[in-house]
């Protein structure tokens, strides 16, 4: 098949063009090469791969228009480009509001268009959902629990959108729905949590698990926001990429298609359990400090996957032990 992979050398999108080129797909690569670490990841796809990487930006219309027209139609539209920070969307809103919603709507509007038969994967966020306060929580030794969802947060519960991260993030989410059931696409919509693994070039406001792993390794004491206890159910990058590849065959047009996605139950893991497996398994002791929560922080998050697991059969196959020990094996040797 022939693919369009946005932000293809971001942490997902790198992952994404490998897995893609060893299946021997057709893969396209556009990025705007605006993210640290992206140009790392640019030159290893083209010296690796030897695959070109073509700059552009998502939120532009006439100029994105202009390199669809020059590569024809796509059979997958797979978009990776995207403000991931929740905190830069407090810096910048109207930046993280051009390429999370009129990115999505620029491609909406090409596919409909141009391209109907052509299937689109946005990536949203558990964000959709807001800091959901709104529910009960029982705060354990390790960690915080939420009863009422012992098995993980479906699509039912109630969308409530804030800060601009959510808002942007949300609003494309709600678009590409309401495209795909008004002018009969093929589009889906994951709402994913914390995905983790190799390519990933984390900052204390995004990618976390990386992120604590790196400061771990290097014994920097770490300043948390909060208490630790804050949950997260861990998606490797490989189960994730996985997932992506599988999405053509099962979405059908004129259906909407908005899903959790992440690690599930079995996957889930605080900061403060991080920590236990960092010191338990690999003998990292962590150095670290409580601070004030972080502006509208999910307590916990975990995904049930009961509706991604329904559509494509799709389960994810690595646990957190064996994820984190190969991201330590790669980060020790990259230090090296």
């Amino acid at each position: 098949m022939k693919w369009l992979v946005t932000g293809g050398c971001g942490f997902i999108g790198t992952n994404l063009v490998i897995h893609l080129l060893d299946f021997d797909h057709q893969v396209v690569v556009l990025d705007d090469l605006s993210r640290s670490g992206s140009e790392l990841n640019a030159k290893f796809l083209e010296e690796s791969r030897n695959i070109e990487v073509h700059k552009g930006d998502i939120s532009q219309a006439q100029s994105l228009q202009s390199f669809l027209e020059e590569f024809g139609k796509f059979d997958v539209i797979a978009n990776l480009a995207g403000q991931v920070s929740m905190m830069s969307s407090l810096r910048n809103p109207l930046r993280d509001f051009e390429v999370n919603t009129r990115g999505v709507l620029n491609f909406l509007e090409h596919i409909r268009n141009f391209s109907p038969e052509t299937v689109f994967i946005n990536m949203a966020s558990n964000k959709v959902y807001g800091d959901l306060d709104e529910l009960h929580y029982e705060e354990l030794e390790t960690r915080y629990i939420c009863p009422e969802w012992p098995m993980g947060f479906d699509e039912s519960l109630k969308l409530d959108f804030k800060t601009p991260y959510g808002c942007s993030k949300g609003a494309a989410d709600q678009y590409l729905g309401d495209f795909a059931a008004i002018y009969g696409l093929r589009a889906i919509s994951l709402r994913q949590s914390s995905v983790y693994g190799p390519f990933q070039h984390p900052r204390d406001d995004q990618g976390w698990v990386s992120f604590l792993v790196r400061e771990a390794l290097d014994g920097r004491s770490i300043q948390l926001n909060g208490n630790g206890k804050q949950v997260r159910d861990l998606l490797h990058v490989s189960d994730l990429v996985r997932l992506l590849e599988s999405i053509p065959s099962s979405v059908k047009a004129g259906n909407r298609y908005q899903v959790n996605v992440g690690g599930g139950v079995a996957n889930s893991l605080s900061i403060l359990e991080l920590f236990s497996l960092l010191k338990n398994e690999f003998h990292l002791k962590v150095d670290y400090k409580s601070g004030s929560p972080r502006v509208s922080d999910q307590k916990v998050f975990v995904s049930s996957n009961s509706a991604i697991c329904e559509l494509t059969g799709w389960k994810p196959q690595v646990s957190p032990i064996d994820g984190i020990s190969v991201m330590i094996s790669e980060l020790k040797q990259n230090k090296n």
